[in-house]
């Protein structure tokens, strides 16, 4: 902590900062993952219910893909995935293992978009296209897969918890203690995944321009030139699910899993709350979700609860439900 708070003084007398080789060690790395656990790892899901039969070898395969710090081969991400086919048996399921670990949180976001791209195209069963169901970061993960790839494409997206319109405050909880002292020294540039999804709500100029390639303005599609394949890619989706924690302190603001937003110029927790159906990218379309809302295509829902504590009846009744589909 001392040594990203002797660097941040530094900002204060150079405009031209450069991150130092080696900021990083692999034991403030270890630190970054320990502080995630618990509370931000992927919670350990019983399968619920009776097994549901489908047309054996028609079943639309899923991914699953784990938030910050987690790993796909976690015991909470594992007993999550097991669900799926002990829910409907026979049923290909991947529990993603990009960017675990550290990774998660150090690796930028265009190059966890290059590996989980790679990952998919590695498994012939993804071939014809998935349904998704991201926890957290995993989520923006996942949205900006269907933003710039969607290649296999995604048939059902649930996101829960999902930084979707992005992040407006570096956390104060114990996850982000050494992550945010090096996120500020540069908020769109920084080394970290973080980076790719913050959003500076009293700035939309500099959001427009300093997010990063391939970032959050990118995915919105919230740049002044609009990018039709990434709302061509949205629109195809065949149900959009977007679940928010009700006592989240992970995602700032909470409303950002559902697209909400605070209004340009604000930002704090007294700042007005900008509803999906209210801002500039619905009602312009830029990503697609008017499309899909005028066709029945998102559904919303809640737990009550923090960030991703949500229980095995949530999981088998609200998320299991969109993974039990098969090819026409």
């Amino acid at each position: 902590m001392a040594k990203f708070l002797l660097i941040a003084s530094a900002i204060a007398v150079t405009s031209a900062f450069q991150f130092p080789d080696g900021l990083l060690t692999e034991d403030m790395k270890e630190r970054m993952v320990n502080n995630t656990k618990g509370i931000y790892w992927a919670p350990q899901i019983e399968s619920l219910g009776e097994p549901v039969l489908l047309a054996e070898g028609a079943q639309r395969p899923a991914v699953i893909v784990h938030g910050m710090g987690d790993s796909g081969t976690n015991a909470g991400m594992k007993s999550i995935c097991a669900t799926v086919p002990k829910k409907y048996p026979g049923m290909f399921v991947l529990c993603s293992t990009t960017a675990d670990g550290a990774s998660s949180i150090t690796q930028r976001l265009p190059k966890q978009l290059a590996a989980f791209t790679a990952e998919v195209r590695s498994h012939p069963e993804l071939a014809k296209g998935f349904n998704a169901v991201g926890l957290s970061q995993g989520n923006y993960l996942l949205e900006t897969y269907i933003a710039l790839v969607n290649d296999p494409p995604v048939f059902n997206f649930v996101s829960i918890c999902g930084p979707l319109e992005g992040e407006a405050s570096c956390p104060s909880n114990l996850a982000f203690e050494l992550i945010c002292p090096l996120w500020k020294l540069d908020p769109y540039g920084a080394p970290l995944a973080f980076s790719s999804y913050w959003k500076n709500t009293k700035d939309q100029a500099t959001f427009k321009t300093k997010s990063p390639v391939g970032g959050l303005a990118d995915v919105l599609n919230a740049r002044d030139t609009k990018n039709a394949t990434v709302a061509n890619n949205f629109k195809s989706l065949n149900t959009l699910v977007l679940i928010e924690a009700t006592e989240d302190t992970m995602i700032v603001p909470k409303e950002s899993a559902q697209f909400g937003m605070w209004a340009w110029g604000k930002s704090g927790k007294d700042a007005p709350i900008v509803a999906m159906k209210d801002s500039e990218g619905y009602k312009g379309d830029w990503i697609g979700l008017k499309t899909l809302d005028e066709a029945g295509k998102i559904h919303t829902s809640s737990f009550v609860g923090e960030h991703i504590r949500f229980t095995s009846q949530f999981w088998d009744e609200t998320v299991l439900p969109y993974l039990g589909n098969q090819f026409e």
